[in-house]
């Protein structure tokens, strides 16, 4: 039995046929331009993130580094008669600014035989917004070698510097190496740098030096 095939009618093809209205070409281009925006904003809310955080790991390293270069001389800090420990406490701008020099056997010698000695003298102080470490290597030389002067960072709103006294088991802001008998039996170490966004971070180090008999 054969079965008549139902042709639609002309009108009825068209409208199935028919594009998308300006209305809902509209609506359309919008919904992928919010979208579009949105993706915009998070992909850049990330990378502000990752900047962010790169900076204070950066800053951070920075800090590290000169609390570590600072330890390791503290802790080979000598007693040496003429050239005593002097640490001072003062401001700049209203914030610790403290002054610290003193002698270190950190010196590496040129040469086995060479006519020197591991002895060097060594500043550290806060210069505006920066920390500098100034040092004389080779202490009893002759000429004497000319102070060499480091900058170990930028960004500095305080360098303070406390001491523990072993008399009366207490931190001190001063030592005066011209009145003490010895050298003070710890040193804390408090870093304050800020970043491009003004935001201080203060960073600590405790530094035991080693007890000296003579």
């Amino acid at each position: 039995m054969r079965h008549r095939l139902r042709s639609l009618p002309l009108a009825a093809c068209v409208a199935n046929q028919r594009g998308l209205t300006l209305l809902e070409v509209l609506i359309t281009v919008g919904i992928l331009a919010l979208l579009l925006t949105i993706v915009t904003l998070s992909f850049s809310s990330t990378f502000r993130i990752l900047d962010l955080v790169a900076e204070d790991q950066g800053r951070a390293h920075i800090a590290r580094l000169c609390l570590g270069r600072m330890a390791d001389e503290l802790v080979m800090a000598r007693r040496q008669q003429g050239s005593p420990w002097i640490g001072k406490n003062a401001e700049q701008d209203g914030k610790p600014a403290d002054i610290l020099t003193f002698v270190s056997s950190s010196h590496q010698r040129t040469g086995p035989n060479m006519p020197e000695t591991d002895l060097t003298r060594v500043l550290y102080a806060r210069e505006g917004t920066r920390l500098v470490r100034f040092a004389r290597p080779n202490l009893y030389a002759l000429p004497v070698p000319e102070a060499q002067q480091d900058e170990l960072a930028a960004g500095v709103v305080a360098f303070n510097l406390r001491y523990f006294d072993r008399i009366p088991m207490a931190w001190i802001d001063e030592w005066d190496g011209l009145v003490r008998s010895g050298l003070p039996a710890a040193v804390l170490i408090e870093l304050t740098l800020t970043n491009g966004r003004n935001e201080p971070r203060t960073y600590v180090e405790w530094v035991t030096l080693p007890v000296q008999t003579s």
